[in-house]
């Protein structure tokens, strides 16, 4: 097997359309995604390549030119570090309703099944709860 070799540097300007379900955000770019860590749906960043294969590439935010309304200060003085914490710039309203579309989307899209009925989801104080 042979060595991983480093992308070569490059750096975009994007508009993250969508949340991954890792927490990262989503933009397209020339007909390949590209997942940008520390970026929010509607947020406008200039981001670091890190990672790069034929359809998707990885990036790092390098600066948010244009903040979400749901973006918050993060209180973890390592978040973006150890990768515990990588919903932390999210509100924790909308943590609990992303994680909610996304078990929707599992049990329509993968499982094809239909819930007759979606119970609330359980809440306790925001911080000091690993979401």
């Amino acid at each position: 097997m042979g060595r991983r070799r480093k992308p070569k540097a490059k750096t975009y300007e994007l508009e993250i359309e969508s949340l991954s379900h890792e927490g990262r955000g989503i933009a397209h770019l020339e007909e390949k995604v590209i997942f940008v860590s520390g970026a929010l749906p509607g947020e406008t960043v200039i981001a670091d390549r890190t990672f790069s294969r034929a359809k998707f590439e990885e990036a790092d935010v390098k600066e948010v030119l244009k903040p979400a309304d749901n973006r918050i200060t993060p209180k973890c003085e390592v978040f973006g570090i150890c990768g515990g914490c990588s919903f932390q710039h999210l509100s924790s309203e909308d943590q609990i309703e992303a994680k909610g579309n996304w078990l929707k989307d599992a049990f329509s899209g993968q499982a094809k099944v239909e819930p007759k009925h979606w119970l609330q989801p359980l809440q306790v104080e925001s911080w000091g709860y690993r979401r």
